[in-house]
């Protein structure tokens, strides 16, 4: 399954849901998305992702939409 790729380590990205082997944020890739930012340029702004990482993170949010709306209202603020 595409969420296995996410996980939260306490203490890195204060705990917040990463994609696996990084430190970005799955609340990042979703608000940058939602801001117009296409997964073409995504890829391209973040060289260690991959499509697949992408489509976890969508996963993800889709799953735990509230979640991740919250860290996107957190940071905002």
């Amino acid at each position: 399954m595409a969420t296995t790729k996410i996980r939260k380590t306490p203490g890195i990205c204060n705990g917040a849901a990463c994609i696996g082997r990084t430190q970005i944020p799955v609340w990042k890739l979703i608000a940058l998305h939602s801001q117009g930012c296409s997964d073409l340029n995504l890829l391209s702004d973040y060289p260690q992702l991959t499509k697949d990482d992408l489509k976890a993170a969508h996963t993800y949010y889709a799953q735990h939409s509230d979640e991740i709306d919250a860290a996107i209202a957190a940071e905002d603020s």
